[in-house]
C-alpha cells in the first residue's frame, strides 16, 4: 500500500485536509488507482458535493462545489498535492471557490504504523461565505495505523477570528467490502492566545462520519458533520451545525 494510501487523514485538501472529510477517502481511491509502489505515483480525482464542509463549517456558504485534486507521490515517502474548486453562485453561474495545496513525508514503520508530516495553504474567495479569515496555513504531524490514526495540526493564521491555533484529530477508516468503504473522524479546535481577541473563543469539538461506495471508477459519497455550538469561532454566515453532504467522484 502507498504512502497516500496510509496517510494520517490528509486533505489536499483541500483538507485537507483536507477540508471535506471525504477527501481522505478520495486520496485512498487515488492511491488504489494507480501505478505500481516501486514507481511515483500520480493521481487525479474530479468530485462534486452538495457542500464543503470544514470542520462541520459550510466554506461554500451551504452550496454545491464541483472540485480538482491532484497528487503526487514519490517512491521515498513524499507528496505533493493541489486542488481547486468552483462553487454554484446565487444566480452568478459557476464562480471559484478555492484553491489548495499541500506537502509532506509520510514513512511506515516496522511497527506497521506509518508516520506522516506535512504543511498545507488554503485560500478561499468571497464566495465561500467566510467574512474574514479568508486563507489560512498549518503544520501537522500524524501517526496512522491499519484502522485508526491520529493527527495534530498547529495553525499560525486560521480562519475566523482566531490565529494561533491547534487541531487535534483521531479518524479511522474501515473496509466494509470490497467496493463499500465507511470512516469517520472527531477532532478538537484549540484556540491558542485567546485573550489577544475579541468575543468568546472556546475549544470547539467536530465530528464526522460517512459511507461510500464505488462502481469502478466512479464513487458515490454521503457523510453527516457536526460542530459544538459556539458560533463565533468562525466569521462566516450561519448554517446548521450538523449537515448531511451527498457527493460524486471518479478518478482520471
Amino acid at each position: 500500500m502507498s504512502a497516500l494510501a496510509t496517510r494520517v487523514g490528509r486533505r489536499p485538501r483541500g483538507a485537507n485536509g483536507r477540508r471535506f472529510g471525504a477527501r481522505a477517502l478520495i486520496a485512498f481511491l487515488v492511491a488504489s488507482a494507480v501505478a505500481s509502489s516501486a514507481q511515483a505515483r500520480v493521481g487525479a480525482v474530479v468530485s462534486a458535493f452538495s457542500d464543503e464542509r470544514f470542520r462541520g463549517v459550510s466554506l461554500s456558504d451551504g452550496r454545491p462545489v464541483g472540485t480538482l485534486d491532484l497528487s503526487y507521490d514519490a517512491h521515498n515517502g513524499l507528496y505533493a498535492a493541489a486542488s481547486g474548486s468552483v462553487v454554484a453562485g446565487r444566480g452568478e453561474g459557476l464562480k471559484l471557490l478555492g484553491a489548495s495545496v499541500n506537502g509532506g513525508y509520510a514513512r511506515r514503520l516496522r511497527s506497521g504504523l506509518t508516520i506522516d508530516v506535512g504543511a498545507i495553504h488554503s485560500r478561499y474567495s468571497r464566495y465561500s461565505g467566510l467574512a474574514s479569515g479568508l486563507s489560512y496555513t498549518e503544520v501537522y504531524a500524524g501517526l496512522a495505523g491499519k484502522l485508526v490514526g491520529a493527527r495534530i495540526s498547529v495553525s499560525p493564521d486560521y480562519l475566523g477570528s482566531a490565529r494561533w491555533t491547534t487541531h487535534l484529530e483521531l479518524n479511522g477508516h474501515v473496509d466494509l467490502s470490497r467496493r463499500l468503504f465507511a470512516e469517520g473522524e472527531v477532532g478538537l479546535l484549540v484556540p491558542l492566545g485567546a485573550e489577544d481577541y475579541q468575543g468568546s473563543l472556546r475549544p470547539q469539538v467536530d465530528a464526522r462520519a460517512g459511507i461510500a461506495r464505488s462502481f469502478g471508477t466512479v464513487t458515490l459519497h454521503m457523510a453527516v458533520t457536526t460542530r459544538s455550538r459556539p458560533s463565533d469561532f468562525y466569521a462566516s454566515r450561519g448554517h446548521s451545525h450538523t449537515a448531511l453532504i451527498l457527493g460524486i467522484s471518479t478518478t482520471l
